[in-house]
């Protein structure tokens, strides 16, 4: 798995063995209490509880609010091959406050560092998958490095205008913009209404640089005059990082906007079906442990914990890989 391969294979359509799918959890913590004491309004009794010290409350996906300490887990599988699981790295990441604690990295932080460094040890990682947590100041530095950066696209994110395409044979001219995470062209309807229509994506080409690596788009535009062909870049680039001068901010969040891979395309919706794998791994977790609860107080004792349910499921993936491969 993640091994350099001299094959050639779609950057779009990584393999199975070539993709890491990674999350973040909050398992149940030892106790729920959340005050060392609680006092009865009747009976004035004082009842003494042990806390967990780092515990806190956070938001989840779709809105569910959960207590615990929040860790952050990167896995890679085979292809239809059930029990192939290896568990790459393990982080107990901030879900509270930077004053509140310090000493942790936020979840986008944490990943990018995990992801750089399984990337040095693992050469031939070709991509990784996210849920929303991950922003596009998150994925620049990974896709720099050559890495397919995929998360399904973050909701209140409007249209931008990218650029004019202008053919000096024709004369036409056609407005792209970047709407759900793709190059499309912008129309106006017959009722003034603006209406973004996407442009197809005829290949995501590769070129690795001596600093950092880019991928474009080569996109095709449908005219009345002739079928146009353009190169769009989806990394970000010099000018985007420049400053505009009115609204002291930068430019073009190029990997914001525009993704690599579309999450509403069909190799989008393969990778996001990767990305599921974690929410397995996760659901094991939770069923390991009587209640649900993590055995352990404190963030670095339920990370411990953790860390050994990691080795005893890679353990397992390496007896039964074996096994198959020596009958």
């Amino acid at each position: 798995m993640m091994a350099e391969s001299g094959k050639r294979v779609s950057r779009a359509y990584p393999e199975r063995q070539h993709v890491v799918h990674s999350d973040a959890t909050v398992p149940k913590p030892a106790s729920s209490q959340r005050h060392r004491e609680v006092v009865n309004t009747e009976t004035g009794e004082i009842r003494r509880h042990r806390v967990d010290p780092d515990a806190s409350t956070t938001r989840e996906g779709g809105g569910k609010i959960v207590y615990g300490n929040k860790f952050l887990s990167l896995a890679v599988r085979l292809a239809a091959t059930p029990h192939s699981r290896i568990v790459l790295g393990i982080e107990s990441v901030r879900h509270k406050s930077r004053a509140r604690d310090p000493h942790r990295d936020d979840e986008g932080t944490a990943f990018v560092k995990l992801t750089k460094h399984i990337l040095s040890q693992a050469p031939g990682l070709r991509a990784i998958t996210y849920d929303t947590a991950l922003r596009g100041t998150h994925r620049a530095p990974l896709i720099a490095d050559g890495l397919i950066a995929f998360s399904t696209q973050h909701g209140g994110l409007t249209p931008q205008s990218l650029k004019r395409f202008e053919d000096k044979d024709t004369g036409c001219t056609h407005d792209l913009y970047v709407a759900d995470g793709r190059i499309c062209e912008r129309h106006m309807t017959i009722n003034g209404k603006t209406h973004y229509t996407p442009l197809p994506v005829e290949e995501l080409a590769y070129r690795k640089g001596k600093e950092t690596s880019r991928y474009y788009h080569r996109i095709t535009i449908p005219c009345p005059s002739k079928k146009h062909t353009e190169h769009i870049r989806c990394d970000e680039t010099d000018e985007d990082r420049q400053m505009d001068p009115r609204t002291k901010r930068q430019r073009f969040h190029r990997t914001e906007h525009l993704r690599q891979v579309p999450p509403d395309t069909p190799a989008g919706r393969r990778l996001r079906g990767f990305r599921q794998d974690s929410e397995s791994q996760h659901s094991r977790l939770d069923q390991a442990y009587a209640l649900g609860r993590m055995p352990a107080y404190g963030a670095i004792g339920s990370l411990l914990i953790y860390v050994g349910f990691a080795w005893v499921s890679n353990s397992v993936t390496r007896a039964v890989i074996g096994t198959r491969q020596t009958a």
